[in-house]
């Protein structure tokens, strides 16, 4: 399944109050991701993906990624749990003249629960598959 969401970083948002949007994901596991940076951020845009109080993306802590009509985008196996699996997109924005937005794309594979080794009522009794 894919999860998209495009961050709208205006002019004047820094590092210590960025912009920030969320996605809401299923239960599964991230298996990859991609961030747009359109031409004309020259750099200046910056971005961090974090689920929960873990920065995901760039994995460094602390550190963000930029670009200028730059497409990076990557292969993980990163968890995610049960609710409320919210993950937040967070930019700032160096430039004084623009305003930029920064798509951002999260490939999750889904996981359900199974119950293993539980038979309905009807069933009772009757023979398992494959047993004598």
């Amino acid at each position: 399944m894919l999860f998209q969401r495009d961050l709208l970083i205006e002019v004047g948002k820094v590092a210590t109050d960025p912009a920030t949007d969320t996605i809401k994901l299923c239960e599964g596991v991230i298996t990859r991701y991609s961030l747009l940076f359109p031409a004309g951020c020259a750099g200046l845009v910056h971005v961090q993906v974090w689920l929960g109080g873990f920065q995901l993306i760039p994995w460094s802590r602390g550190l963000w990624l930029r670009g200028d009509d730059h497409l990076i985008e990557g292969a993980t196996q990163y968890p995610v749990g049960p609710a409320p699996r919210l993950i937040t997109v967070k930019g700032y924005n160096e430039d004084t003249l623009y305003d930029h937005t920064v798509s951002v794309t999260l490939e999750v594979t889904p996981t359900w629960s199974t119950l293993i080794g539980v038979q309905p009522e009807g069933m009772l009794g009757m023979p398992i598959l494959g047993s004598a």
